[in-house]
């Protein structure tokens, strides 16, 4: 998925037929998913195009537009397995006992980190760092926080 308005048209199309109850395919039963997970982005999707940009909500400013691309893409490397480090450090977090969803969180964090900070600087993405950075994740560090 990639932050372009194809994908904001994709969502929103997600978001509209979840709220009227339409089948959904495959990959957008996932978006549909991730849209589960945050019921505090509901009255954002009715918004249309305006969903794209950041809302303050639970006095947090967020882009759910991009929370979700966000969070559809590490589901999708989760769910095929691809790259491999991704699974296991999000099998390695559950077995620290962290939340499912939490996991999620700190696995997107490393990801939008690297992901923004390389599309700003011009550069390529550097999966060599995500793996690094993810293999620095602990439940027990993110307790301390």
């Amino acid at each position: 998925m990639n932050f372009d308005k194809e994908t904001q048209t994709r969502i929103l199309r997600v978001a509209a037929d979840r709220q009227q109850g339409r089948s959904i395919e495959e990959l957008d039963a996932r978006i549909a998913h991730v849209m589960d997970l945050h019921p505090e982005f509901e009255e954002v999707w009715t918004l249309g195009e305006m969903a794209a940009y950041p809302q303050e909500i639970n006095g947090q400013i967020v882009s759910p537009f991009v929370h979700t691309i966000l969070h559809t893409i590490v589901d999708s490397q989760i769910r095929t397995g691809q790259p491999e480090f991704v699974v296991e450090t999000f099998n390695r977090l559950r077995e620290q006992k962290m939340e499912e969803h939490e996991v999620l969180h700190a696995i997107i964090a490393v990801y939008a980190d690297l992901h923004f900070s390389s599309f700003r600087q011009g550069k390529q993405f550097d999966q060599l760092d995500y793996e690094s950075r993810l293999g620095y994740l602990s439940y027990e560090d993110a307790e301390k926080k």
